[in-house]
């Protein structure tokens, strides 16, 4: 299990923004493609936002529970997509098993 880091962070990002797709004004599934895009953007921030405060030296002690609750949430998006054929469209080793520490 990884602890929530950069580059796990990528690599969930990146794996995410395949599966989901990229931006679509039309179609059934449009409005509801945007709202997960959005949901995980904002995920990404506000870890991204965790990880630069640690970086900077603080504690960031009430800052670590809501990042891990955004980086389960990332997991979880992440766990409701099919696995990849091997070797299409794998991002890294562990991107379904990462969690925090």
């Amino acid at each position: 299990m990884d602890p929530i880091s950069r580059e796990g962070l990528a690599r969930l990002e990146h794996l995410l923004a395949e599966h989901i797709g990229v931006p679509c004004q039309q179609g059934e599934h449009a409005g509801r493609v945007e709202l997960l895009r959005r949901q995980v953007r904002h995920a990404v921030t506000g870890i991204d936002a965790y990880l630069g405060a640690v970086e900077a030296g603080s504690s960031a002690a009430g800052l670590r529970e809501r990042a891990l609750d955004l980086w389960q949430g990332l997991e979880r998006i992440a766990a409701a997509f099919p696995e990849p054929a091997a070797g299409v469209g794998v991002v890294g080793p562990g991107v379904r098993s990462a969690s925090p520490a």
